[in-house]
């Protein structure tokens, strides 16, 4: 059953620890319900009740293997797993605000004149890609609290210009990095967009922006 603004849509958030439930309102989604990590079987019995709706599953793991989906694909939208049967679209939560980011309007168009780094960090963690015309290129992943600012400036310049190794960021307790099919006329992916909570570590790094209804913003890309 294709989805349609019409359909009732749940938003659920995925982790290790729990499973929390928002549907989509007027007013944007709204907080449903939340299910322990030892009560899913209750959280399945739950969503066969609320059928028919559309379901918009957001996986929160984190581990660098979501992004070596780039060997496969540039294209994010790619990255996402669609089951007709359960009528659900299953994703990582980074690709959530991947994508709503690709719909800011500054990023939007800057992305197709030339390729773009797009930083985003929270709880002194953060990633960052290479994207251009909304393709993806490279993704670099750590955390704050393992890195100097110098280091962090570093390592960003060796990123964009896709020279840095994966085995360097591993070495300095990082997630990792991804480079792939770096195109040329990208010209070094030096305008740089930065969504974090913590703006003195990207100082003088790049432009600052906010984000806003992500999940409404995944939604869209399906209606």
């Amino acid at each position: 059953m294709p989805y349609t603004r019409f359909m009732k849509a749940l938003y659920i958030e995925k982790n290790p620890q729990k499973t929390t439930v928002f549907e989509q309102e007027k007013a944007g989604f709204q907080f449903v319900k939340e299910f322990p990590a030892c009560e899913q079987k209750k959280f399945h019995e739950w969503t066969k009740q609320v059928a028919p709706a559309q379901f918009f599953i957001a996986n929160q793991e984190d581990t660098f293997n979501f992004w070596l989906k780039i060997n496969t694909s540039h294209n994010p939208l790619d990255w996402i797993e669609k089951n007709i049967q359960e009528n659900s679209i299953t994703f990582d939560y980074r690709l959530e605000l991947l994508c709503s980011a690709l719909s800011h309007p500054k990023i939007s168009e800057r992305n197709f004149q030339e390729g773009i780094t797009l930083i985003i960090e929270k709880n002194f963690h953060f990633f960052a890609v290479l994207l251009y015309k909304n393709l993806c290129y490279g993704a670099f992943e750590h955390n704050l609290t393992n890195l100097s600012p110098e280091l962090l400036k570093k390592d960003l310049e060796e990123f964009r210009f896709g020279w840095l190794p994966n085995e360097e960021v591993i070495k300095q307790k990082g997630c990792g990095c991804i480079l792939k099919n770096i195109p040329a006329e990208a010209e070094g992916f030096h305008p740089t967009f930065i969504i974090c909570e913590h703006q003195e570590y990207f100082a003088d790094t790049g432009r600052f922006i906010t984000l806003e209804n992500t999940k409404e913003n995944m939604c869209k890309l399906f209606q």
